[in-house]
């Protein structure tokens, strides 16, 4: 009973990772978060889950939003900070890094117009930017999280409607699997319950008249 009350809890952990991991000194701890809420739900689900098949497809309908839901949170979060306390500022890229593995991403590195000293932040961007585009960033005074491309940080509204829904739908699949699961081994035990008195009754039945030979 308190592994299944404890998957909504699991299911939220990944997503309050997620929140807290743009800001610098929160990094650890939000990588800690979204391990320790994804492996718990994982062995919560899949130790409530009677049947190989109800495993195999929750696990499937599970895996997008458990990866989608923390990042997306990530992304809306930065992007919120920003809007909340962010000074968007004029400046040109200079350099653009590609990176290759799983995915490519790339690297802009930006110098701010009109500044007194050379300033220059990378900051992630696109397969469209080039060297010498002019753009706008938005940095935090403070340094609380990563400076972005002020269109990014406009979209902040796409990002949190993403990662709602990537966290609603986590919640749903795993706790209908948790439902399913229970309600499998509630039909069994009582299948089990009605088949043992039978098999006493026939039993009892062989014991009480001895066949002639």
């Amino acid at each position: 009973m308190l592994t299944a009350l404890s998957v909504p809890a699991a299911a939220l952990l990944p997503v309050v990772g997620g929140v807290l991991g743009p800001l610098r000194w929160m990094l650890v701890p939000s990588i800690v978060l979204c391990l320790v809420g994804i492996v718990w739900l994982l062995v919560a689900v899949m130790s409530l889950s009677p049947s190989a098949v109800l495993r195999g497809v929750t696990l499937a309908l599970m895996f997008a939003p458990m990866i989608a839901s923390p990042l997306f949170a990530m992304q809306a979060s930065q992007a919120l900070v920003l809007q909340t306390r962010g000074v968007s500022r004029p400046a040109v890229i200079t350099r653009i890094e590609v990176h290759h593995g799983k995915s490519t991403t790339y690297d802009c590195t930006v110098r701010y117009d009109g500044s007194a000293k050379p300033t220059a932040d990378a900051i992630p961007c696109g397969a469209d930017d080039r060297v010498g585009d002019r753009v706008q960033v938005v940095r935090d005074p403070g340094g609380l999280v990563d400076p972005e491309f002020d269109s990014r940080v406009r979209a902040a509204q796409a990002d949190v409607a993403l990662a709602v829904v990537s966290e609603i739908a986590l919640m749903v699949f795993s706790v209908s699997a948790v439902a399913v699961g229970a309600v499998i081994h509630i039909v069994g035990r009582r299948r089990a319950a009605t088949n043992y008195p039978a098999k006493g009754d026939a039993q009892t039945l062989q014991l009480g008249h001895p066949s002639a030979s």
